[in-house]
């Protein structure tokens, strides 16, 4: 849900982000304008993320582009999005420090160990200096997590280039999984050429990945809005359309009322299923809620508007 780019999975820092006037932001009020690059298989990854998971079909992959590639972003989910790796990265920068310090701060990583039901006890915090990484991992039986910053790149000509993290690593789930916590800490990294001959091997003979294509986001899908707005109107249609990454807007027409509505989606954190809508009409009606999606079935929304009546909504491929 990228988190939460620089979308969502679990609280990763950059993806979580909050509708404004400007669009979506992230918590610095900065611009979170997003580029969907589509899916990919495990050899084109920017990361060696594939080498820390089982060799399988059932992965669904995303790539996102920001500010003409100054920022990337890869999510790799399975297990109907329980499960999920995500990796944010600067290309030609770094993270502040108080972005690393934050990551040791352990509040995101709560929350995701939670989710994975890893409990304080298998909690590890990490500070380390070389390669750098500030954060933490988890591990309970199959299931693990981890929440850190690490630093990918070598050290770059700049005066103001102090050594910071230029990636955040994010990861759950209790399946395919091939490594250890640790493992997966020490070795996640810009994938090299013998990472992408040796992934290209190992995935010859099973084909592509199985990019069903199943959430919001999801490239070459139409998708129409139908709710039920208490004292307003009870058959509502309208418009959905993507926008970046971990958005989507809608809009419709509300004939009993003489409005036009507009509305905006933000995905929340860890597995992209749920998130938080808000929406304004030209006569001044608001309304704002949750949406939730479940394996097979439409996106929910529901919420109240200013005068506490309900509206519930369902978008529809």
């Amino acid at each position: 849900m990228f988190s939460k780019f620089l979308i969502a999975a679990g609280a990763a820092l950059l993806l979580a982000g909050c509708a404004t006037d400007q669009g979506l932001t992230d918590r610095k009020g900065r611009s979170l304008s997003l580029d969907d690059e589509g899916s990919f298989e495990p050899a084109e990854s920017r990361f060696n993320t594939f080498k820390f998971l089982d060799v399988s079909k059932g992965y669904s992959t995303q790539a996102y582009e920001r500010d003409n590639g100054k920022g990337w972003a890869e999510i790799v989910k399975w297990d109907a999005g329980k499960a999920y790796f995500m990796i944010q990265y600067v290309n030609s920068a770094w993270f502040s420090r108080s972005t690393e310090d934050r990551a040791l701060e352990g509040a995101d990583f709560r929350e995701i160990a939670a989710n994975a039901g890893i409990p304080e006890a298998k909690f590890q915090i990490i500070d380390q200096v070389s390669p750098r990484t500030k954060g933490w991992i988890g591990k309970n039986g199959d299931c693990v997590a981890g929440f850190f910053a690490k630093r990918f790149k070598r050290f770059t000509p700049y005066d103001n280039d102090r050594g910071y993290s230029d990636a955040i690593v994010e990861f759950a789930g209790c399946s395919k999984f091939s490594e250890s916590p640790e493992a997966i800490m020490q070795g996640i990294n810009l994938i090299t050429e013998a990472d992408e001959a040796q992934l290209a091997a190992a995935y010859l003979n099973i084909g592509p990945l199985g990019n069903n294509g199943s959430t919001l986001t999801s490239q070459n899908q139409t998708w129409t809005f139908e709710g039920d707005w208490d004292g307003v109107s009870s058959e509502i249609e309208g418009e959905v359309r993507k926008k970046g990454a971990a958005q989507f807007d809608f809009s419709f027409d509300i004939t009993e009322a003489d409005a036009s509505c507009s509305g905006t989606a933000i995905t929340g954190s860890g597995t992209g299923n749920t998130g938080t809508w808000k929406l304004l009409c030209d006569n001044g009606l608001k309304a704002d809620g949750m949406w939730t999606k479940h394996e097979g079935q439409p996106i929910k929304g529901a919420g109240a508007d200013s005068m506490k009546r309900r509206i519930s909504f369902e978008l529809k491929s």
